[in-house]
């Protein structure tokens, strides 16, 4: 059991040994240090994650930040999806993002891509499986309510459920 325990113990601390500290990271891209990633071991190389780094390379406070901004969109998030595959173009694409002196990087919150949870956006997304959730949004404001409510019953449903959809408000009836 001693044995288990122990090989769980070296197993946790290489692993942990592996990951890459982000403030290294962040400090080699903001001095231009273009020989920081061939030089890591291949431990350290399996541990890196491109993606996350570009995320918080784009965002800092003070004078520079608009500039920092438009290069790493012109230099690594232009061809990221062709490129990505190549960790050390990635890397020194990233250099040439950096400004020569330690910026602070803030971390940016992935866009939320959920699609709302009221019966309204779960109808418009469940008519339009290819709508993202920014997409139903949009057509929500560009459609009101009675747009949508005939656009339910063109599709056959019922009053009953319709009100279930959009509420207790009444359909106006043709004559």
């Amino acid at each position: 059991m001693f044995r288990i325990f122990y090989y769980y113990l070296v197993e946790g601390i290489i692993n942990m040994a592996a990951k890459l500290p982000l403030n290294d990271v962040l400090n080699a891209i903001d001095r231009k240090d273009f020989n920081w990633y061939a030089n890591l071991d291949a431990e350290k190389k399996k541990a890196w994650g491109s993606w996350l780094f570009i995320r918080y390379a784009s965002s800092t406070k003070g004078k520079d930040k608009e500039e920092l901004l438009l290069n790493t969109n012109e230099f690594v998030n232009k061809h990221y999806g062709d490129i990505y595959k190549y960790d050390e173009l990635v890397w020194k694409l990233m250099c040439l993002t950096g400004t020569g002196k330690k910026q602070y990087h803030e971390w940016i919150k992935p866009p939320n891509s959920k699609i709302k949870k009221d019966t309204i956006s779960q109808f418009v997304s469940e008519t339009y499986p290819t709508m993202n959730g920014s997409e139903v949004e949009l057509f929500q404001k560009m459609n009101d309510v009675s747009d949508l409510k005939q656009m339910a019953g063109d599709m056959g449903m019922t009053d009953k459920e319709i009100s279930e959809i959009f509420g207790k408000t009444k359909r106006k009836k043709k004559k």
